[in-house]
């Protein structure tokens, strides 16, 4: 069996997830992490509402910086990392 996905490992892959451009093992991995992790799961929510919201901006030729869009994804690392380490640090898993 492979080994368990921490939450940084899915916060790493959840853009090549959300664009199907992940390999099926790590699919299966990543979908086995957000069974049992609601953190990264609202994060994942957080995450595709702000793609949303990127794309209705681009449709308007608004375009966001990249400054901010790497404070914005900085920011969403550490709101997981945060409440990974409110856990106890530890990923969930059901392997014990």
């Amino acid at each position: 069996m492979s080994e368990f996905y921490s939450c940084r490992d899915c916060v790493d892959l959840l853009m090549d997830y959300l664009e199907g451009n992940l390999e099926p093992e790590k699919q299966e991995r990543l979908r086995e992490h957000l069974s049992a992790c609601a953190p990264c799961i609202n994060f994942m929510k957080t995450y595709e509402s702000c793609r949303e919201m990127t794309s209705k901006l681009r449709d308007q030729k608004v375009e966001v910086p990249v400054e901010v869009q790497e404070r914005l994804k900085s920011f969403l690392r550490d709101e997981v990392l945060t409440l990974q380490n409110q856990r106890g640090g530890r990923p969930t898993s059901s392997q014990g």
